[in-house]
């Protein structure tokens, strides 16, 4: 969910065009997975005090280590 709506936000499918409930039917095809009330969660994900993007940030920080490592062999 967290990625629709960086998709979303970025503007980065459609020229920046494409409805946000369109993205998340996508994705929810795609992984054939059920988003429930997507804009729900994004609720509770703005409500936070601390680290709103937890689950984005885990992701770029594996993927700078797998980076980093690769480059140290």
């Amino acid at each position: 969910m967290i990625w629709v709506y960086s998709l979303h936000s970025q503007g980065s499918i459609d020229n920046g065009n494409a409805d946000i409930k369109i993205i998340a039917k996508t994705f929810e095809n795609m992984f054939n997975i059920d988003l429930g009330d997507f804009y729900h969660s994004y609720l509770e994900l703005k409500g936070r005090k601390i680290n709103r993007t937890k689950f984005l940030d885990s992701l770029r920080d594996a993927l700078i280590k797998r980076m980093d490592e690769q480059d140290e062999k």
